[in-house]
């Protein structure tokens, strides 16, 4: 794992300086837009130092017993005063006991570039790289002059700048006497107690996890697949897996459709080979029972001694008439073997379940079940009393 560490020189973001942990952050690289961190990988380390110029930090003491939104509330509302522009116009973070400030069309553009990238991103103020608990700091660092407050606020300057704004400063913080870190001598802050430059790889060292980032994640597919490190193939599998997960709930709801729309289809066939006055099935075991009333032999109806003891049989035969490849009859023993041709399972179970009623029994199945649908031979015996 390598960590980068970056500084923009400009606020569009399109030129700066990096160094590396391979050298020791030893060696400063210019680099020309953040195309020029693409090649780190998921396990590479960015940190992004943003300049203190245009984020502004404020102290604030967080209220524990309240929630985050409303400790939020309380700091937009206290430094209202301080911010040119409209408080829509602009970004807010707390951390610690310090509230930050932002342009919120600046914070989205840098943001959205960072996200574009697959390794791990820390983005802090400029002047975190020589911040220091209750100690004031001015250190020297790609031409910019950090200030770093003991009350955990900062800043940062230009030459150019430097005499005035350490004026205001002066003006501000009584007693102001900073550890300076430069490389060189700097006539503005002769009389401050110096020191050498500060060391980037002390820096990055002392890094903890719970540095608070004020980077966003941005939820997109592209972004998370950058994050994710997928290779192509892994990418066209992801994709392929999410798209049948989303569309198999509604290719398995209309696989069950089409049973039911079947089922009901079938059930609604034999309702009209028994009565042909059936217009729809609504309640199939009512309906049941009320056509068993009105057949030969229930308990509604006794047998003519003139009726055929075949009756029965022709009426099971109608049941399934489309069905049935061939028959054949033996009269001495009162029995039939019917051949049966792609009979639908339903209906099969339907007519198993109705033979008793018609005094007629299977005495021999020899049929397979294929596509939800029967094929084979039965042997049936029509009681004969």
């Amino acid at each position: 794992m390598d960590t980068f560490v970056a500084h923009p020189h400009n606020l569009d973001f399109n030129n700066g300086s990096f160094y590396k942990s391979t050298d020791n952050y030893k060696k400063a690289n210019n680099f020309k837009d953040f195309k020029d961190f693409e090649s780190l990988s998921h396990k590479d380390k960015l940190i992004y130092l943003l300049p203190s110029s245009i984020i502004g930090s404020y102290p604030f003491k967080k209220n524990k017993k309240l929630s985050a939104q409303n400790n939020m509330a309380n700091f937009m509302s206290e430094i209202d005063g301080f911010i040119v522009n409209d408080v829509s116009e602009n970004e807010f973070f707390i951390f610690d006991d310090v509230g930050f400030v932002i342009n919120k069309g600046l914070y989205k553009t840098l943001n959205t570039s960072l996200n574009k990238l697959k390794c791990k991103i820390i983005l802090v103020p400029d002047y975190f790289l020589n911040k220091k608990i209750d100690t004031n700091t001015i250190t020297e660092f790609n031409n910019r002059f950090l200030f770093s407050f003991d009350d955990g606020t900062g800043a940062s300057t230009d030459l150019d700048s430097l005499k005035q704004y350490l004026a205001m400063v002066e003006s501000r913080y009584i007693n102001f006497e900073p550890n300076v870190y430069s490389s060189k001598p700097i006539k503005e802050l002769d009389g401050y107690n110096q020191n050498e430059n500060v060391s980037i790889a002390n820096f990055v060292q002392e890094i903890k996890e719970d540095l608070p980032s004020i980077f966003k994640f941005e939820f997109s597919m592209q972004n998370i697949f950058n994050k994710l490190n997928f290779s192509k193939i892994e990418l066209y599998a992801c994709i392929l897996l999410l798209a049948s997960s989303i569309s198999l709930p509604y290719v398995l709801n209309a696989q069950n459709n089409k049973q039911i729309k079947t089922y009901e289809t079938e059930i609604f066939n034999i309702f009209k080979m028994i009565d042909k006055n059936t217009k729809r099935v609504v309640t199939p075991k009512v309906q049941i029972d009320q056509l068993i009333e009105q057949i030969p032999g229930s308990s509604k109806m006794q047998p003519s001694r003139d009726e055929s003891k075949f009756d029965n049989f022709s009426f099971m035969i109608s049941l399934g008439e489309k069905y049935i490849d061939a028959i054949e009859i033996d009269f001495t023993s009162n029995q039939a073997t019917l051949d049966l041709l792609k009979l639908p399972q339903i209906q099969y179970a339907v007519i198993k379940n109705t033979v008793d009623t018609f005094d007629i029994n299977i005495i021999d199945e020899d049929i397979i079940t294929e596509n939800k649908e029967i094929s084979g031979q039965i042997k049936i015996e029509l009681n004969n009393e």
